[in-house]
């Protein structure tokens, strides 16, 4: 208990100029952890490619009753760290770790309320912890994400066991940090036994924003805490560049009836050639059934002419899959699917709890309102949960080819445009036909669809 003493102390020495992010009047009933900010970031590795990093803790209890830590609580709290790139209009998570699970509690102050000086097993009323970054990296204290059920709370911590530079640690490829003119930030999700019972859970994930030297790979912090707030929000804030907000990219959330919550965004991107891109991502805060599939509707007659999928690899003996999921495009819908069940397999690639996915197509007739289903993986009832989101509708008259409202000469350019670049690649942008190819028949449609919108109108 050395290590603990020496880090408590270190705790009350630092309160003095601590950040307050708290008042009375945000007591929560019950005990409520909050990750307000970062002390520090270790950098490990690279081993294979791949590097790791540890985040340091600011950790407050904005509840009215004291917050079981550590001890003969199998590590509660535990936080996940997870890292996020901003790119070319999409936001996607490119890293995660284990989850680090608690010690014993400073007693400190920094929160906005009064602490009431309870710590050790506890972290009291309006107290503050701090964990330092090397200690949050150590591989004794990082325990399986697959351990803990988010909604509840509840969590086993095994043996300890260690590996390599990266073993445990956030992970993320060297690749995914040397984007030109990307955002980066990182992100800790909470998971409590006593915060989950109590419905405290809905301000557990906080993030921050941060720098990669592209020659040393540190990772520096920067700007403020965006505390109580999931890192699936930085992709409007910042969507249009450092602080400039992307209006286009729409958030929401979604909860399971008696269980947990999700949180989405998504985002339609005009190409400027008669097709646009629909991008989506969802955000697991602390769902234990966690999500299987992820579906749009699409009407007839609109073609999708590209998809994609991205999600985050699990690591250093994790059970949980990394196979990526399948896709259908038929069916009246794009639908994204785990590769296997829950009954074929219980450790399928999921979307669990501390992660985000994201989906997306291209597709030639652009968006409206529509219902997006979630399916869920571990089964029970409801078997899925809905929210709406832009997705591609009926064209209203297919001969506006440029989609600007107005059938003239410029849509044939448009149309020409494609099928010419649909003959070169290989690609379906111009099949007017649905046909499932570019030929002259398609020419022959779309003429004969304009000159009968010239003629008549749409």
């Amino acid at each position: 208990m050395a290590l603990c003493t020496c880090r408590t102390a270190l705790a009350l020495a630092m309160s003095a100029g601590a950040l307050a992010v708290g008042s009375s009047a945000l007591a929560q009933t019950g005990a409520d952890v909050v990750y307000t900010d970062i002390n520090g970031i270790s950098h490990y590795g690279p081993v294979g490619g791949i590097h790791a990093y540890a985040l340091g803790t600011y950790t407050c209890n904005i509840g009215n009753a004291n917050l079981h830590w550590g001890g003969s609580w199998s590590g509660s709290p535990i936080v996940g760290f997870n890292a996020y790139r901003l790119s070319n209009g999409r936001l996607e998570q490119i890293g995660q770790s284990f989850g680090k699970k608690a010690c014993c509690a400073a007693a400190g102050s920094g929160c906005g309320m009064t602490c009431n000086g309870a710590g050790g097993s506890v972290l009291g009323v309006g107290c503050r912890d701090i964990y330092g970054s090397s200690y949050n990296g150590s591989h004794g204290v990082l325990a399986p994400r697959s351990n803990v059920n988010a909604f509840t709370g509840a969590m086993t911590t095994p043996s300890s066991t260690t590996g390599d530079a990266i073993f445990k640690r956030l992970q993320v490829p060297a690749t995914d940090l040397t984007t030109p003119g990307a955002l980066y930030f990182v992100e800790g999700v909470y998971v409590g036994n006593d915060d989950a019972p109590n419905g405290n859970a809905m301000n557990n994930a906080s993030y921050k924003r941060v720098v990669v030297n592209t020659s040393t790979f540190v990772m520096t912090e920067q700007g403020t805490m965006q505390v109580g707030q999931p890192a699936i929000k930085a992709w409007r804030t910042h969507g249009l560049g450092l602080n400039q907000e992307d209006p286009s990219v729409i958030l929401g959330a979604v909860t399971v009836p008696s269980e947990g919550t999700f949180h989405y965004a998504h985002k339609v991107t005009d190409l400027g050639n008669g097709t646009f891109r629909y991008d989506y991502a969802v955000f697991n805060l602390n769902s234990d059934r966690s999500g299987g599939s992820f579906s749009v509707p699409v009407p007839a007659g609109v073609t999708i002419i590209s998809n994609g999928f991205r999600d985050v690899n699990y690591h250093s003996g994790e059970p949980y899959a990394n196979t990526d999921w399948t896709v259908s495009t038929s069916g009246g819908a794009v639908t994204w699917s785990s590769p296997q069940t829950f009954a074929q397999n219980p450790n399928s690639n999921a979307l669990r709890w501390g992660t985000m996915y994201n989906f997306w197509f291209v597709a030639d007739t652009g968006p409206g309102e529509a219902q997006a289903t979630l399916g869920l993986f571990k089964p029970h009832t409801p078997s899925s949960v809905t929210f709406a989101v832009s997705a591609p509708v009926t064209p209203e008259c297919p001969a506006d080819y440029n989609n600007d409202n107005v059938v003239n000469t410029g849509d044939v350019s448009s149309f020409l445009s494609a099928w010419f670049a649909d003959i070169t690649n290989g690609t379906l942008t111009a099949d007017f036909d649905n046909s499932g190819t570019t030929t002259t028949a398609d020419v022959s449609a779309m003429l004969s669809s304009w000159f009968a919108a010239v003629e008549t109108g749409c």
